[in-house]
């Protein structure tokens, strides 16, 4: 039976941050840097700089900027690209919003079960046929 995750859980490294950790490391080769070079400019120990290139420590978005600014790099550099959904417009929740308020107090209008059958005959007989 799977476990619960725990809060300790949700803030080990995910395949994300290991992802970034090899475009610090990419970065960081190609201004030919050290580990070293890259901790002192960062104030760190360089035992930290290997744990964010090997994805071991996340690295929080403030740390990430610095990163960036130190490598010369956007920091959209860092993240892997990966589709985005395309949102669904405030607008559209609040008209979906309104319509089952609607719906329910038609719904609870009806004064018998035989209006309720005509509401639901009526209703099939609207619905979109399956794709």
């Amino acid at each position: 039976m799977p476990h619960a995750p725990s809060p300790h859980d949700a803030r080990k490294p995910s395949d994300a941050d290991r992802f970034i950790g090899r475009q610090v490391r990419q970065a960081r080769r190609e201004l030919g840097m050290t580990q070293e070079g890259l901790a002192e400019s960062l104030n760190l120990t360089f035992q930290q700089v290997q744990k964010y290139e090997s994805g071991r420590s996340r690295l929080s978005a403030g740390r990430l900027r610095e990163v960036a600014v130190a490598l010369g790099k956007p920091v959209g550099y860092f993240y892997e690209p990966f589709p985005v959904p395309p949102a669904v417009p405030d607008a559209d929740h609040a008209k979906l919003r309104v319509l089952k308020q609607d719906a329910k107090k038609l719904v609870d209008s009806l004064a018998s079960i035989e209006d309720l059958k005509v509401a639901i005959h009526v209703l099939t007989a609207l619905r979109p046929p399956p794709a």
